[in-house]
């Protein structure tokens, strides 16, 4: 997505101060791969995630956490349930005759969600969305 990237970092560079506040994380799957496409991006720091799920998970949480200012679980233990997810998708795309590489975004959000109803999502783990994280308090 280099065009959309660019038309981003034009806005938070030109635009109005509203789009000047904005961030944003640029992953890619390889070290050094954008400069190949998108030579003009001195200064953006983008992470790679070396083509791994969990890395990207990792690297997603800890930006969040960062800029968003909320309480989250680890990135690994995030990534243990997205495993958890992953290994438990075949099984429930069988009874809606779905097959998991034919899922459409809309089917996948349907099983995901099914998925999150089942395990309980409003678990201890994802109360943190709730609870913001006072700027420079210090964390339990």
């Amino acid at each position: 997505m280099p065009f959309e990237l660019g038309l981003f970092l034009g806005a938070q560079r030109y635009g109005t101060r509203m789009q000047r506040k904005k961030s944003c994380l640029i992953l890619d799957r390889a070290p050094y791969r954008y400069q190949r496409f998108c030579s003009d991006i001195a200064g953006q720091d983008p992470v790679s995630h070396n083509g791994e799920p969990n890395r990207a998970i990792r690297v997603v949480r800890d930006w969040l956490q960062r800029y968003s200012g909320t309480r989250a679980p680890s990135g690994s233990l995030m990534a243990a349930r997205y495993d958890r997810f992953r290994s438990d998708l075949p099984r429930m795309c069988r009874p809606g005759c779905l097959r998991e590489a034919e899922l459409t975004f809309s089917d996948f959000v349907y099983v995901l969600s099914v998925w999150l109803r089942r395990v309980g999502a409003t678990d201890r783990v994802y109360t943190f969305i709730r609870e913001p994280v006072q700027r420079g308090a210090k964390r339990r």
